[in-house]
């Protein structure tokens, strides 16, 4: 997927591809959270089914086709070629991507209207018909998605295409609208996110709802002693919501579920045996153990008989407690891992294995999309690049460095940006990698030689005097 976006918040105009692994580099206040937390919200709102919300904005997908021409008001049967699906389903996409960028992108970011003035976001996304054909047996399969439409509507799968009977005209453009939903809910890759944020969403999270409860116990009172309609109440309440971007809102609904969500699988907790490097590594960079209760999230350090409340563990502990529990239970092949500062609040040396399990992630099917300031997991990411020339016999002369073959990684899998202000204004620029000599990142050396030559400088002088003293 290519992304083509334009004044979105501090970002002025960018393009980039999101490849198996992507890196976006850069100093403070260049914009890379913008291109994170807009990518996040499309693949979020691409993957929404909206039975309601914007409905009738996109009801002109089959008002006019020739399908609908000749078919008057009674049940009767509809078929539709995969070509035709395939067309109607780009166009729906097109649709759908115009109403993000022009309507739905502000309240993903919860920024205000003049920071967010003339905004553009598009993408490139090629779609087969295998991509059709498949996604349309998964929808068939799937119980779970448009259920209430489904129950009225049979489906049967002919040589070259689908049907539909049960709906008349009306319903069918109705159910077309739905249905092309389920299709990119199905097609799009699940997006999950940890955002910069994400150590107060782990012990703020209480306190956020008590405010909720605080709210609506406002409402009931203002109802009972005032004549307000229902819509100016929602309309003040979804005005608060978007006090935080949707990142940081699904954050915090994410420690709000935990209990339930450590109950789940991750496919990797499924196929245990063929995950055990991913586990290993997981709990050297963890430490320890978390533990969801009625009473809150517990964490019990490595070797310790006793747990500790999350709100007086360390930050490193509420930094990595999603990244753990999404690990453990929610990752799914074909899924994006998008992470903001992945190093926030890490010691070099779990910064360097926070990169090497990333590269397991990656090399297990799921996409990786990262912002970072850590020279140590660039340079990591580089050497893993780097060992996929070296065989398996000389890889495992490294063992005593913590390498093994699972720890390769192609360097066609990775895209890198440097964000950047060139002639005023915020770009994205793309990083240079070879398979020899890894990633090109060269955003940090500046800082890196100055330090190094300073100390130089420094050590020199302390000789100095100390001739004179002799």
């Amino acid at each position: 997927m290519k992304v083509h976006i334009k004044n979105i918040g501090m970002l002025d105009e960018a393009e980039f591809e999101v490849g198996d692994l992507t890196l976006i580099c850069g100093e403070n206040n260049t914009g890379k959270t913008y291109a994170t937390y807009s990518l996040y919200g499309y693949l979020d709102f691409m993957r929404s089914i909206r039975e309601n919300m914007f409905l009738r904005a996109r009801r002109n997908l089959f008002d006019d086709n020739e399908f609908l021409e000749n078919m008057g008001e009674s049940q009767q049967e509809i078929k539709i070629t995969y070509e035709k699906i395939l067309e109607k389903l780009k166009k729906h996409m097109q649709e759908k991507t115009k109403l993000y960028s022009n309507r739905v992108l502000l309240q993903i970011m919860a920024g205000k209207e003049e920071d967010f003035s003339n905004v553009e976001f598009n993408t490139e996304f090629n779609i087969s018909l295998k991509d059709v054909k498949e996604a349309i047996k998964k929808y068939l399969e799937d119980g779970s998605l448009n259920r209430r439409y489904k129950r009225r509507v049979q489906h049967t799968i002919y040589d070259n295409g689908l049907s539909f009977s049960g709906l008349n005209k009306r319903g069918f453009v109705d159910y077309a609208e739905t249905f092309f939903d389920a299709m990119l809910h199905i097609i799009f890759m699940k997006n999950f996110i940890l955002s910069v944020e994400r150590t107060g969403a782990s012990i703020f999270q209480e306190e956020l709802d008590f405010i909720k409860i605080a709210r609506l116990e406002t409402v009931q009172k203002m109802l009972k002693e005032e004549d307000i309609s229902l819509f100016e109440i929602n309309r003040t309440l979804d005005k608060k919501k978007q006090l935080y971007p949707k990142p940081v809102r699904d954050n915090i609904a994410f420690i709000r579920d935990i209990k339930q969500i450590s109950k789940q699988e991750s496919v990797f907790k499924k196929y245990k045996d063929n995950n055990k490097v991913i586990f290993e590594i997981l709990g050297k960079i963890i430490g320890g153990r978390y533990k969801a209760t009625d009473a809150g999230i517990l964490f019990q350090p490595k070797g310790s008989k006793k747990a500790y409340n999350i709100e007086i563990a360390s930050s490193s502990v509420r930094s990595l407690l999603m990244l753990n529990y999404y690990v453990l239970h929610i990752a799914n092949e074909n899924d994006i891992l998008m992470i903001d500062e992945p190093e926030l609040n890490l010691h070099p040396k779990n910064q360097i294995l926070v990169a090497r399990l990333l590269t397991l992630l990656v090399n297990a099917g799921i996409k990786v999309f990262i912002t970072t300031h850590s020279d140590y997991i660039v340079r990591e990411l580089s050497n893993c690049i780097m060992l996929n020339n070296l065989s398996d016999e000389q890889i495992q002369k490294l063992k005593k460095q913590g390498y093994s073959k699972e720890y390769k990684l192609e360097s066609k899998k990775v895209k890198a940006y440097l964000a950047e202000n060139i002639k005023g204004k915020n770009t994205l620029k793309e990083v240079k990698i070879t398979q020899e000599q890894g990633i090109f990142m060269e955003t940090f050396d500046e800082s890196i030689d100055s330090q190094n030559e300073n100390q130089g400088n420094i050590f020199e002088e302390l000789l100095k005097a100390r001739d004179k003293e002799i």
